[in-house]
């Protein structure tokens, strides 16, 4: 009987090793990854710009895609101090406003150039997209008025986002909580 509790005994305290969620990790990492979908966005526009003839060019100027994006719009704060004076809730609204800003466009060109090798990429931007958002919105679920705070994210384990959110893990996954 001693062999079977061995196991139990090592994953309770490796289970209580883990430290709790860096909120400054959590935001750096979320920025992180906006960067770099925002530079292979920019990197993929050039491509296709560089790729139509001038004439589909024309065409796609008329009736673009792109027009129902309106992330120019959208208030942002325009440096620290104001983006620091903003509350969470706020800054998620704001993210998750940008990313849908550019969710039916690239949808729509992605549809558009389905075809084309190139825009292959277009699908797992889009991809990555909707997660981000997704994950923003479970913060947001966090932040809310849900009676958890960001305050109380600090203290959550890794390990509770495995079993107490069990319906939402996988999101939790993607961005390596």
């Amino acid at each position: 009987s001693g062999f079977l509790l061995w196991p139990v005994l090592l994953v309770s305290f490796s289970v209580n090793a883990v430290e709790p969620i860096s909120l400054y990790n959590l935001f750096t990492s979320a920025v992180n990854r906006a960067q770099h979908l925002h530079t292979l966005a920019a990197e993929i526009y050039k491509e296709f710009e560089r790729s139509i003839p001038p004439e589909a060019h024309r065409q796609l100027s008329k009736t673009s895609p792109l027009a129902g994006c309106y992330s120019d719009s959208i208030p942002t704060p325009t440096g620290k101090d104001e983006t620091q004076e903003k509350s969470d809730g706020y800054l998620l609204r704001i993210s998750s406003a940008l990313i849908q800003s550019w969710v039916y466009p690239l949808k729509t060109l992605s549809d558009a150039f389905s075809n084309s090798l190139m825009f292959g990429t277009s699908d797992g931007i889009f991809d990555k997209l909707e997660d981000l958002n997704k994950g923003i919105n479970e913060l947001m679920k966090v932040v809310g008025d849900g009676g958890i705070y960001i305050e109380d994210v600090r203290k959550l384990r890794y390990e509770n986002f495995d079993v107490h959110l069990r319906n939402d893990a996988s999101l939790m996954k993607n961005y390596g909580l």
